[in-house]
């Protein structure tokens, strides 16, 4: 994990950066207010590369991935006023608050690092922090308790993505951190394993 990745992850978990926001809902029984799942993949070189989808119950998120480029971060980062990601980063918000009850207690979140598995985790407003490590395989199927909550998570990436296309389609600069040099590295380094989870809109009801 490198440190630029490092320093970004460290602020979602620091719940105490959204104490200058006001009126912050504390969501279900475990009072979360951030969520997120977080992920690994191989670059091309055999390296794992870290990325990290994170909400707040405020509407806002990000998205964050370890890459090959001279930053060694790329992202997106996006939700606060409207939108789609807004929209997407409230389901996920409700999803994991009410289903945190199923996911540990933990000192820290440990890092993930098998591109076999996933982390999927939340912050209280107190800033205990929840986590559950999980094959991928099983989060993507629809018995698994914890599905709703991954797959929302996928859907706001899938909004990302969405947003971002459409701010080069129209020429206007889209809202990214310091992105790859290249578009396959990108996609490399941040949701090569990822994207194809996405649930189609038709499906959001069912969850």
């Amino acid at each position: 994990m490198n440190k630029a990745y490092e320093t970004m992850r460290g602020f979602w978990l620091d719940v105490n950066n959204l104490q200058h926001k006001k009126e912050v809902p504390l969501l279900a029984e475990r009072k979360i207010c951030v969520a997120g799942v977080e992920m690994a993949a191989r670059d091309t070189q055999g390296g794992i590369k870290n990325l990290m989808i994170a909400a707040s119950s405020l509407g806002n998120a990000s998205v964050y991935f370890e890459n090959n480029s001279a930053s060694g971060l790329g992202g997106f980062t996006g939700g606060a006023a409207s939108g789609i990601v807004r929209e997407k980063a409230l389901r996920m918000m409700q999803a994991a608050a009410s289903l945190a009850e199923q996911l540990e207690p933990v000192a820290v979140l440990p890092a993930q690092t098998n591109p076999e598995n996933i982390t999927l985790f939340a912050v209280s407003g107190e800033g205990q922090i929840y986590a559950k490590q999980l094959p991928e395989e099983q989060a993507r199927q629809r018995e698994n308790a914890l599905y709703g909550f991954f797959a929302y998570s996928q859907q706001l990436l899938g909004a990302f993505r969405a947003q971002q296309e459409a701010a080069q389609t129209a020429n206007t600069p889209a809202q990214t951190l310091q992105t790859p040099a290249s578009q396959q590295e990108e996609k490399q380094g941040a949701s090569q394993e990822a994207a194809a989870t996405s649930l189609p809109e038709n499906e959001d009801k069912t969850i």
